[in-house]
Formats: structure tokens, C-alpha cells, sequence
């Protein structure tokens, strides 16, 4: 029996974000991805994709399809790079903080707030080509399954 939040391990945490978010769309406060792929593959800049008449319908099952195979991979390469990140940024810091007097966890906790805040100020960098890209994916998804 789950007594606590504390207490719960991963796969609870999972069940209870995936039921929460099934709610949410059930209930209207999230769009449903019905309604989201259309938008997304709707971009001024994807909007131009894949529309060769004789080939665009395979140039998008060939872009999806490597999407779906190489994505796992590329998502485990971004993990681990983001690790690494995170051990580089705690071996500066830590050892900073242990010196000035500071706890561990007080100065993980600001690294990583410190991060989170570079990686929002910075988002300039990084949202449109990620946009660009889901509306590329979306776009695929669209003509492949009509």
C-alpha cells in the first residue's frame, strides 16, 4: 500500500502523470494531439515540405520512419550529453560551495536553478529550430497517414 508521495518509486510517478494528463484532455484543459499535429504541421516554414508530386509521399515515410528509429538513439546521446553537462557543472560548483560552507544539496539546487534559468533566457537558440523540426515530424505524420 502507497502510504506517501515520498514513497513512491518511478513507475508510480509515470502512472500518475499519464492519468493526470488523460485527464486534463478528457476534461479540455490540454489539447488533444488531433488537434495539435494539424497546427504544428500547418508552420509558414514547414508548410513547403514534402510537396513533390511524384516523391513527397515517400521523402515523408523515409523522413518519419528514421524519425522513429533514430530518435531513441538521439534522445540517449541528448541524456547523456546532459549528464555530463550537469557532472562538469557540479565539479565546478560543489567544490566551490563546500569551500564558501554551503550544503551540498543548497548548491545543486542553485546549479541546476542556474541552468534551467540559461537554458530559458536562451530560448531563442534553441525553440525555433526545435519547432521547425516537431512541425517537420507532424507534417511527415500528416501525409503518411492520409
Amino acid at each position: 500500500m502507497i502510504t506517501t508521495w515520498t514513497s513512491w518509486c518511478g513507475r508510480h510517478w509515470c502512472m500518475t502523470i499519464v492519468a493526470s494528463m488523460m485527464i486534463a484532455m478528457v476534461v479540455g484543459l490540454l489539447p488533444s494531439p488531433h488537434d495539435v499535429l494539424p497546427e504544428l504541421a500547418r508552420r509558414p516554414d514547414v508548410v513547403t515540405a514534402f510537396q513533390d508530386p511524384l516523391f513527397g509521399k515517400q521523402d515523408a515515410m523515409i523522413f518519419l520512419f528514421s524519425f522513429l528509429f533514430l530518435g531513441p538513439f538521439a534522445g540517449l546521446i541528448g541524456f547523456f550529453l546532459a549528464l555530463f553537462v550537469l557532472g562538469a557543472l557540479g565539479g565546478v560548483f560543489l567544490p566551490l560551495g563546500r569551500r564558501v560552507g554551503i550544503p551540498e544539496r543548497v548548491s545543486t539546487t542553485v546549479y541546476v536553478m542556474m541552468l534551467f534559468a540559461f537554458i530559458y533566457v536562451e530560448r531563442d537558440v534553441w525553440m525555433q529550430p526545435s519547432l521547425w523540426f516537431i512541425g517537420l515530424v507532424a507534417r511527415s505524420w500528416m501525409l503518411v497517414m492520409s
